[in-house]
Formats: C-alpha cells, structure tokens, sequence
C-alpha cells in the first residue's frame, strides 16, 4: 500500500457496511465472485444430515449443562415472564 486516498476507501466503505447491517445490505465489490445459488435441501437429505449431527454430537447433548448456564437461562425465563404479552 502507498498510503493514498483511493487505496484506503474500500477499506473504510467496507467497515460503514458491516456497522450499517448485513453483508447483503452492501454493495458487492467488483472484484468479489458472483455469490453461488441456492439450493434447497429435500427432507431426505435434512433428515440425514440431522442424524448425523445427533450422532456426532450425542455424547455433548448428554452432559449435564454447567451450573452458571443453567442460572442464565433461568433468569432470562423470569426476565421474559415478566414482559408484557400484547
């Protein structure tokens, strides 16, 4: 980098868009790659996909949740019960 004017603006554009929201709220730079499509999943392959999380993860799901979590949440609870309900 030589320090000039120009060299620094996208940097300081892409920082506004990233405080301003997400990164599809910005415009794309030119020398970024088109984003690549979506595809949706069937539920044949959500279905697999989800066992294979459960498996992979089954012995993390089965500890027990650390103490101080389990105050957060619970004072999260009564924070919510406590809110008005429109």
């Amino acid at each position: 980098m030589t320090g000039h004017e120009d060299e620094q603006a996208p940097l300081a554009t892409a920082g506004m868009a990233e405080a301003a929201g997400p990164a599809s709220a910005r415009p794309r730079h030119p020398a970024e790659p088109h984003p690549a499509p979506r595809r949706a999943i069937d539920g044949v392959a959500r279905d697999r996909i989800g066992r294979g999380l459960r498996l992979h993860y089954a012995e993390v799901l089965a500890l027990p949740i650390p103490d101080r979590l389990r105050t957060l949440l619970d004072d999260l609870a009564a924070c919510s019960d406590t809110e008005v309900q429109p």
